[in-house]
């Protein structure tokens, strides 16, 4: 692109991208990730992840979890995952969803399309997975 060939409204709206393209990015939308993580806290079935932990003798750092640790770690990695949406992994596309895991727990976030806030929060317990793939 030649500068010196654009017309002064043309060079007037570059201006204002690179402009835009330069401004810090808008504050995390806190109250709204706050109502998803509180609704996950409030409805997750921390009971049923202790006792398959209890049953599989499941220990982090030695030791079986306590509700407290599992409610704890799981909030942890519900922040965790938001932030890095909207961080770390901002140029990721909007439609992948980032995943913070550990001990059992996998917590994931999307993002809106201007990737300015998190539209989806979901928490899951793996005991268990796989996967398989074919390259084309």
């Amino acid at each position: 692109m030649n500068l010196q060939n654009l017309s002064k409204d043309e060079l007037l709206n570059l201006q204002q991208l690179i402009n835009k393209a330069l401004e810090p990015p808008g504050p995390l939308i806190y109250s709204d990730m706050k109502v998803m993580i509180k609704d996950i806290m409030d409805y997750f079935d921390f009971d049923q992840v202790e006792r398959a932990m209890e049953a599989l003798n499941w220990k982090w750092r030695g030791e079986i979890p306590t509700i407290y640790d599992l409610r704890e770690e799981a909030e942890r990695l519900l922040w965790g995952a938001a932030k890095s949406r909207l961080g770390s992994f901002k140029n990721e596309h909007h439609d992948i969803p980032i995943i913070n895991a550990t001990g059992g727990f996998e917590a994931r976030a999307w993002c809106d399309k201007e990737k300015t806030k998190i539209t989806k929060l979901d928490l899951a317990f793996v005991v268990t997975s796989w996967g398989s793939s074919i390259e084309e």
